[in-house]
């Protein structure tokens, strides 16, 4: 898939910029043109090792992509992000839960996260009132069939209308692709 965001500023210093740097490492391709950002996905994962001190609030989804390259045979380790313990809920352990809960292999370390290459399958996965574990869930629905969330409107923290942006995102995919939209976030019994 693809996606592009308008408006990105040539420079920043939001931890967001770091995606440029990030998703290729993970097996994607990033350009920006003009103020044009537009990633696209390459239908190959990788792994990847990082430390995320400086952006810990990617952490979820990049922990979401790198389940994801686990699924596809790589590993993956996060450091630099024990202070993502006293967020929301502790989002290594609450990372760590729902990767396995998945099928997949993740173990906390002191400072991170190393995630192993393991196949991944459909679960009802928990949001822990945490807008970032809401955000992890929707990712990981887009690869894996039979993803539930018990909560995406804790998603409103930063972003009040997440769940129509997300559904419109996927109507578009689905409309470009030929084929039948993704449901919504969070929809039990349904891909996030």
């Amino acid at each position: 898939g693809r996606v592009s965001v308008p408006h990105w500023p040539a420079a920043t210093t939001q931890a967001g910029d770091a995606w440029r740097e990030l998703l290729p490492r993970l097996g994607g391709e990033v350009t920006l043109s003009g103020d044009l950002l537009t990633a696209r996905g390459t239908g190959r994962l990788t792994g990847l090792e990082a430390d995320l001190s400086d952006v810990g609030e990617l952490v979820p989804t990049v922990a979401a992509l790198a389940a994801l390259a686990g699924a596809q045979g790589h590993a993956s380790t996060l450091t630099g992000i024990a202070h993502l313990r006293g967020h929301e809920t502790d989002r290594l352990a609450a990372l760590a839960t729902e990767i396995r809960l998945l099928g997949g292999d993740a173990e906390e370390t002191a400072d991170g996260l190393v995630i192993r290459p393991a196949p991944l399958h459909g679960a009802a996965l928990h949001s822990y009132a945490d807008h970032r574990m809401a955000t992890f869930a929707a990712i990981i629905g887009l690869g894996v069939d039979g993803v539930s969330l018990d909560d995406v409107g804790c998603t409103s923290k930063t972003l009040p209308g997440f769940v129509d942006l997300w559904t419109a995102m996927l109507a578009t995919a689905a409309e470009e692709h030929g084929t039948a939209p993704g449901a919504e976030p969070g929809v039990p019994g349904d891909r996030a």
